[in-house]
């Protein structure tokens, strides 16, 4: 028995999903420490467990070679409870050079973090 939608469904089919995978993709990146990883950026109160309670962040921020302006609005935005927005941690992310991802990324790197590693 053949389709007689042919092609056309296939193909809408693969866009469909295609679609559905790069909308969820994320503007940062996974940061990851004893097992447990987070979206920099993330709500979730292990991210703020992990990286503000700790005092991690502003160690490694500090540690960059980032403007303070920067440093300061990643700090404010991913930290303090009447700032947080993931909205602003990606919009500033992806403001960045390149130059300064990578710096930022290579540091949290140097302090025990994995970067973009999700273990099973």
């Amino acid at each position: 028995m053949k389709s007689r939608n042919g092609p056309g469904v296939f193909l809408l089919a693969v866009i469909l999903l295609a679609a559905l995978f790069t909308g969820g993709c994320s503007d940062t990146f996974v940061v990851t420490k004893d097992g447990k990883s987070y979206f920099f950026g993330s709500k979730r109160e292990g991210f703020q467990k992990m990286l503000c309670d700790s005092g991690d962040l502003k160690i490694i921020l500090a540690d960059t070679q980032l403007p303070s302006n920067l440093k300061g609005d990643l700090y404010k935005y991913n930290c303090l409870a009447a700032e947080h927005s993931k909205k602003k941690v990606m919009e500033i992310y992806t403001s960045m050079t390149p130059e300064q991802r990578r710096d930022l990324r290579l540091t949290f790197q140097k302090h025990g973090y994995d970067i973009n590693y999700m273990q099973c």
